[in-house]
């Protein structure tokens, strides 16, 4: 009787499942074709525009003229896109779709080029919008040079209500020399900024966070940071991690954000936190009140180790604390999409978020952290780069990122992919292990800064070129921005084997020879340069067993044990532990 039960469970279990596969049998060129059709029903351009891409790399003539039926009504959605963005004046808005069509090859109708967006969307009357937000508008996205000189002198008026010094120069220097004479408040007032003045931008950050019990006592629970003013309106930044109890879903308890002024620490001011960026560590505050003095970042300088600096800040809640030093190196990978600059300026708690300065009162960078085991090994967001998150922090809530979905290796023609995450965009589009991005939107590309330099101007939801050779023959296709995860290793590790992010978190590639009941067997077929397997001693043709792969996710660390027999060490086996930090640097 169990054998015949057994029988006729069997031919239901596979009767049925001839009968679902046989109902929704698609091929992968219908899937794609139904896909598309569904992303233009839910206006999805830059999934629209991939995917057309896809088919027309097909090679299949049936795909080639379905695409070319596919693009006109693609062309039809982002110019009925971009129209209702001019309409509701979102030039921001209507700039990123004219970007889109572009790098897509299509034609937004009308005479708006990129800069005339830029331009209408300083040019708008809109009193939401404060002068700083203006002016780093016009230093990130702006090109004053191929403005015409009526719509040259429309922006000295924003530009001088800000007060961004750095940005007045460069209009003073192209004034010059197209002759204009600038008016006199755009005149730059060239006295030395006294210490005094620079202790006005500043505050102290206090967030209270209630009560906490440690050993059976409640203390108090809070928090301490510094900020700086960049905009008369009272906006001000500091580090996310200082404010993060505010805007983190996760976090249950009590919190409440204040600020204290430099000359009167007993008046707490209620703040808000506007926008806020976690991969960046940088957050935007908003107080009621009209600063004294506001900073704005240099632009173009190069800070080179031994250049003086001081820092601003409340170490220990000690308020008006100001610290010299110079800047000690650059370009250190600490954070995931920025080098960050090392400096001896004195830092500890309570510095957070505070300024970083030069001689001439410009922001070199905002400090964020230290090193505590070491004295003088702290480190700051370089300023070139917070100064293109600011319009983004300003638009409010959480800054996203775009994302590509693959870790690469930088080699000397490009990017090499280590690394696909499944369901990104990367994989999507058919990228390959081994394939080399050369460029993006047709700039191109050979260091992962470059990406991440060039993706600090664009937003997810858009679609741009990209190039890359495989095998040596050179292939191009669009490719849809996604939304960057705060970890992106730790995203791939719930949809992907955790053995494949060997490559990209510990920087060897492995190929398996056996499999067992006690797990698989591996060689080491690639140690990249400077990775952690390259600093254990690993090498190729090791052969090694994992024991234990572990992603902890409350310290951001993937820890790995293996049973290794190094080849360097006459192949006597070991065990070795490599563990590395979630938050690696080689994911775009």
């Amino acid at each position: 009787m169990k054998n015949i039960f057994y029988i006729i469970t069997m031919i239901l279990i596979v009767s049925c499942s001839s009968i679902s596969i046989n109902r929704n049998i698609q091929s992968l060129e219908d899937l794609t074709i139904e896909k598309i059709y569904n992303a233009i029903h839910e206006e999805d351009i830059s999934v629209v525009l991939e995917d057309i891409s896809i088919l027309q790399r097909s090679g299949i003539e049936k795909n080639v003229l379905e695409s070319k039926k596919l693009r006109i009504e693609a062309s039809g959605l982002i110019n009925r896109l971009f129209t209702n963005a001019v309409l509701k004046k979102n030039y921001i808005d209507a700039s990123n779709y004219f970007l889109t069509a572009e790098q897509s090859g299509l034609k937004i109708d009308g005479d708006w080029s990129y800069n005339d967006l830029i331009l209408a969307s300083v040019l708008k009357e809109d009193k939401s919008i404060t002068a700083a937000e203006k002016s780093y508008i016009i230093r990130n996205y702006l090109d004053i040079k191929i403005l015409d000189d009526s719509d040259f002198v429309k922006i000295f008026e924003p530009i001088a209500a800000a007060g961004d010094k750095s940005l007045i120069t460069e209009i003073r220097n192209e004034a010059d020399m197209r002759s204009i004479d600038l008016p006199e408040y755009l005149k730059i007032d060239n006295k030395e900024i006294s210490k005094t003045d620079l202790l006005k931008g500043t505050v102290t950050i206090w967030v209270n966070r209630g009560m906490k019990i440690e050993g059976g006592i409640g203390v108090p629970d809070s928090v301490i940071g510094s900020g700086f003013f960049i905009d008369k309106e009272g906006y001000l930044l500091t580090n996310y991690h200082v404010i993060e109890s505010e805007v983190d879903p996760e976090f249950e308890g009590f919190s409440r954000l204040y600020v204290r002024l430099w000359d009167d620490q007993n008046t707490k001011i209620p703040a808000k936190v506007v926008g806020w960026d976690k991969i960046f560590d940088i957050a935007l505050l908003k107080v009621e009140l009209e600063p004294e003095t506001v900073f704005s970042f240099s632009q173009g300088k190069k800070y080179l180790p031994g250049t003086p600096i001081i820092a601003i800040g409340s170490p220990g809640g000690l308020e008006n604390t100001i610290t010299s030093g110079i800047v000690s190196a650059s370009g250190r990978k600490f954070l995931q999409m920025c080098s960050v600059i090392q400096v001896d300026v004195p830092i500890n708690h309570g510095n957070s978020g505070g300024p970083l300065i030069d001689a001439d009162g410009e922001l070199v960078g905002v400090v964020f952290a230290g090193i505590e085991q070491f004295e003088g090994i702290n480190f700051a967001i370089p300023g070139e780069y917070i100064s293109q998150l600011i319009p983004a922090l300003y638009n409010g809530g959480r800054v996203q990122h775009p994302f590509l979905g693959v870790a690469v290796q930088e080699e000397e023609n490009g990017l090499r992919i280590i690394y696909r995450t499944p369901g990104k965009s990367g994989s999507i589009i058919g990228l390959q292990n081994n394939d080399i991005i050369t460029g993006l939107m047709g700039i191109e590309v050979k260091k992962i800064e470059d990406v991440n330099k060039l993706f600090l101007k664009l937003n997810p939801g858009m679609a741009i070129k990209i190039d890359w050779i495989r095998a040596g023959a050179k292939m191009s296709g669009i490719i849809a921005l996604g939304s960057r995860p705060d970890f992106p290793v730790f995203e791939a590790s719930k949809v992907d084997l955790k053995y494949k992010l060997i490559a990209p978190v510990f920087g060897m590639t492995v190929n398996s020879i056996s499999e067992n009941i006690f797990g698989k067997d591996y060689m080491v077929s690639e140690v990249f340069p400077g990775s952690i397997a390259d600093i254990t001693g690993l090498s190729i043709n090791d052969p090694f067993s994992v024991k234990k792969l572990e992603i902890e996710e409350e310290q951001k660390l993937i820890i790995m044990q293996i049973k290794i027999k190094k080849r360097k060490a006459g192949f006597l086996e070991s065990g070795v532990q490599l563990g590395a930090y979630m938050g690696t640097t080689n994911f775009i």
